[in-house]
């Protein structure tokens, strides 16, 4: 078997590029999370933050919201009086445009889960479903978490 310069690099080239990524170091950078809710308690309320992107052609219209741990699920906004108090309501029909992103986020729109079914710990995770009009059940998995 005769081997000749080229071969030999060929090999040696092959089995560096094999080895090399071992030991490769990988930068982290920093995750932010944009679907999360807050723990709480059994029978009490919790809030869940979220964004969702239609990516459909048309404007899309939510019709419904769930989730497997709160007896009621709601999307409500945060908002404040004349008087400088603050409140929430209940949002319905909510209209995504095409391409627009929905941000559910502290101090505005956002996901109530009301009189919870069980505990929700910081390390759980919960599932929100939204229901669209065109688009149909959207189901977003999200971690507890104290604060973010």
């Amino acid at each position: 078997m005769k081997f000749n310069i080229f071969t030999l690099i060929v090999v040696l080239t092959s089995f560096a590029a094999c080895t090399n990524n071992k030991n490769q170091e990988v930068e982290i950078s920093e995750t932010i999370i944009t679907e999360w809710a807050r723990p709480a308690v059994k029978g009490a309320m919790s809030g869940a933050y979220l964004q969702y992107t239609n990516a459909l052609d048309v404007a899309d219209t939510i019709v419904a919201v769930s989730s497997d741990v709160g007896m009621m699920t709601q999307i409500h906004e945060t908002y404040t009086t004349e008087d400088g108090l603050s409140g929430m309501r209940e949002m319905k029909n909510i209209s995504v445009e095409p391409s627009e992103q929905l941000i559910l986020e502290r101090g505005g729109l956002h996901v109530m889960l009301m009189n919870l079914k069980k505990n929700i710990a910081e390390g759980d995770s919960i599932t929100i479903s939204l229901t669209f009009k065109y688009a149909g059940v959207v189901d977003i998995k999200m971690p507890v978490l104290s604060s973010n």
